[in-house]
């Protein structure tokens, strides 16, 4: 169970790298102020589902050096 709960991680990571590289930072920060908030990562399955794991500071909100990671 464990090993595929890992793999799954590892998969979506994998898909947001991708999804990253062909959408940037700004394209989520629709307000502007330097973060993507959960409301602002609604847009993406993939961020939605992991933005709690990329929010290492748990500030409810993503930085581009999170988002990036």
């Amino acid at each position: 169970m464990m090993n595929k709960l890992m793999l799954s991680t590892v998969l979506m990571l994998a898909s947001l790298g991708a999804h990253a590289a062909s959408s940037s930072f700004s394209s989520f920060d629709t307000d502007g102020d330097g973060f993507i908030t959960k409301s602002e990562a609604a847009g993406s399955e993939t961020l939605t589902v992991i933005f709690d794991k990329l929010d290492s500071n748990g500030d409810g909100k993503l930085s581009e050096q999170e988002f990036r990671q």
